[in-house]
């Protein structure tokens, strides 16, 4: 097993510059403040969250945070979550929301021709939960869709990047954070380190072409905690080992 601080500081070679380029430039969390994290099953699986709170209890222990609160839910979309956003997050009062939609609003299509009318409410979804967020007084970080199977070429990554580029313009919109996950995998895909092995069907950083080994949530946890402004020389932790 490979030591969750050297996986790690292996993908940050990789996936670092690009999850720096919209990541603040400070550390943006106060001693106490709650993390609510919106997503899919991914999400739910809950594999890169625990990672995040393992990096933030190590270097900021000062900071007395409480563990993220995961309100991820398998198989939803965009429209899913909008309608559950006050319940399970707004309610909460949290300091910071992450929101982590895509990979269902396209996967679960793509049987389907691509249809604009699907890209447009969920844009029109993600923009409502993103200013829920903020009414609330919370600093929203978008994080984009994963990918669909580890193909750069595959349908489904196709696709998905209409749904990347409408998350972007929101952020812009909204003036809150944006880290490109989605482009960080093609990178991981492209630059693999030699640590991170490929199995028997081609995969090394998912399961199955979409949930996540371990390798795969070092890649979300690294996009989170660039969100969060925790820089480089912490995000490798010590001692904690990724099984």
């Amino acid at each position: 097993m490979i030591s969750l601080g050297k996986l790690l500081a292996a993908l940050l070679v990789i996936v670092g510059p690009t999850a720096s380029k919209d990541a603040p430039k400070e550390m943006v969390l106060k001693q106490g403040d709650q993390i609510v994290a919106m997503g899919d099953s991914i999400t739910s699986q809950g594999g890169y969250l625990k990672m995040i709170d393992q990096v933030l209890a190590e270097q900021y222990p000062e900071l007395k945070l409480p563990k993220i609160k995961n309100v991820g839910v398998s198989g939803q979309k965009a429209e899913d979550m909008v309608a559950r956003f006050e319940k399970d997050v707004v309610a909460r009062k949290p300091a910071v929301v992450t929101i982590s939609v895509g990979i269902n609003d396209v996967w679960h299509r793509l049987k389907n021709p691509a249809d604009p009318k699907v890209l447009e409410k969920y844009k029109e979804n993600v923009t409502k939960m993103v200013e829920m967020a903020q009414g609330a007084g919370a600093k929203v970080i978008i994080i984009a869709p994963t990918v669909i199977m580890e193909d750069p070429a595959a349908e489904g990554n196709v696709r998905l990047k209409a749904y990347v580029a409408a998350e972007k313009e929101i952020a812009e919109e909204k003036k809150c954070v944006f880290i490109d996950l989605h482009q960080m995998f093609l990178e991981a895909l492209e630059k693999r380190p030699e640590e991170i092995k490929v199995d028997e069907k081609k995969h090394a950083y998912t399961k199955d072409g979409v949930h996540m080994k371990p390798a795969g949530d070092a890649i979300m946890a690294i996009a989170v905690l660039k969100g969060l402004g925790v820089p480089d020389d912490k995000i490798a932790v010590k001692e904690a080992v990724a099984k």
